[in-house]
């Protein structure tokens, strides 16, 4: 990912910053803080999409500072109470400073009129608050409900632990991503195009769900067509179990039907529906506005079977957490991503693509130049901003064994 850290506080965890953090929660006068750079010189020259590279040295700086957080004694949990809102009062809002600027969302030099009350929650804690909940994929409305204490007391260690597994999937990736490339990133259910460094397009996407069975894989591949009014080919467990006992005419009025090992149609029979099982009749759903894979697939060639597709469940795109696939990546603006996808690649322009889009006809479109694929699964990184994003684990991949930060909603 860009990255951009003019903005960003470096090594809040120093000496300093913890006396500040201290002087403050108890509503002593602040020490005097130098400023850091905001940079380190080195950092420039380094590569922001490639293993090693600046993305990989910004996050080993995060590593160690949370260590250092984790290693000392000042780090205190937040304590349940009321929500905390903007104007309040409460003896937990000193706490709450002190917190965020040990995680670097409160400037290390604001909150040093000591006229104004430690306990007051104040327009400057309103904007940390809201800069943590952004770095948390939260709603940023600024309260301190208990979905925000929550992450705000996840233990630095914890932090650590996934950071330290982010940076090992760094290193895993290719040498050399490209450069024009599409990044699926699965705890942020978020689809970018990324050319030259510049973000393009992003989307919001649904990826597979958080039973081991269906989740989304982390690939690294192709796309190399487009399918427009796809036809489904159910997979046999999902034909099996989630299908065919709603019955032969509920799925043909839908546009299923059963297809033999010779591509004929047969009829939804005891024997048919049975042979299922074996493999030898299929499930299919002919394309067209009713089908589950919507108006348009994106072909990425892998061993897992996985690609993107439009689908029916639009709803699905205003939630938070968007694991409900049995591991394809559903698509928030596939039309939208087809028309970039063919512009630039084949010279089609709108009016072609929607009169395919609205013919009906199944029809594939090869790519002249296939654009390469990454699926990650990132829980942490450092976006544009120099902001140290973190997702929560939806496949328990960072801290095997640990469920405490596992959730089930992030609305």
């Amino acid at each position: 990912m860009g990255l951009h850290t003019s903005q960003y506080v470096r090594n809040p965890l120093s000496c300093s910053a913890l006396a500040l953090a201290l002087a403050l929660a108890v509503g002593a006068a602040p020490p005097a803080i130098a400023r850091a750079p905001a940079v380190e010189p080195y950092l420039e020259a380094l590569d922001s999409f490639v293993p090693y590279g600046r993305q990989y040295a910004l996050m080993r700086e995060e590593l160690a500072r949370y260590r250092a957080l984790a290693e000392g004694d000042q780090w205190r949990p937040l304590p349940e109470g009321q929500t905390l809102s903007p104007g309040m009062r409460d003896p937990r809002v000193a706490q709450l400073r002190g917190l965020l600027m040990q995680y670097g969302d409160y400037p290390l030099d604001d909150h040093t009129d000591t006229a104004a009350p430690a306990d007051e929650y104040d327009a400057r804690l309103q904007a940390a608050v809201k800069r943590f909940q952004r770095r948390h994929g939260l709603k940023e409305d600024g309260l301190v409900d208990q979905r925000t204490r929550e992450r705000l007391n996840v233990d630095p260690a914890r932090h650590a632990r996934t950071l330290a597994a982010n940076l090992k999937r760094w290193e895993e990736m290719p040498k050399d991503l490209g450069p024009r490339y599409i990044l699926v990133n699965i705890p942020d259910f978020s689809l970018r195009l990324m050319d030259r460094g510049r973000e393009q397009f992003r989307m919001r996407v649904v990826v597979g769900k958080t039973r081991t069975k269906h989740q989304t894989p982390q690939l690294a591949t192709r796309m190399t067509r487009l399918v427009f009014n796809p036809v489904w080919r159910v997979p046999p467990s999902i034909a099996v179990h989630e299908l065919l006992p709603k019955g032969g005419g509920a799925l043909s009025a839908r546009g299923f039907r059963l297809v033999n090992h010779r591509g004929r149609a047969v009829p939804f029979s005891a024997r048919n529906i049975a042979a299922t099982r074996r493999g030898t009749v299929s499930l299919q759903q002919k394309g067209g506005p009713k089908n589950a894979l919507g108006r348009v697939k994106f072909v990425i060639p892998n061993r897992h079977a996985i690609f993107l597709h439009d689908t029916q469940s639009k709803h699905l795109f205003k939630r938070g957490q968007r694991a409900f696939s049995h591991g394809c990546i559903r698509l928030e603006k596939p039309i939208e991503f087809a028309r970039r996808m063919l512009a630039e690649q084949n010279g089609w322009g709108e009016e072609r693509i929607d009169r395919m889009v609205h013919s009906g006809r199944t029809r594939a479109v090869e790519l002249e130049q296939p654009i390469p694929v990454y699926i990650a699964y990132w829980s942490a990184w450092v976006d544009e901003e120099g902001l140290l994003q973190f997702r929560p684990d939806i496949y328990n991949r960072d801290n095997p064994g640990d469920t405490s930060g596992k959730e089930t909603d992030n609305d």
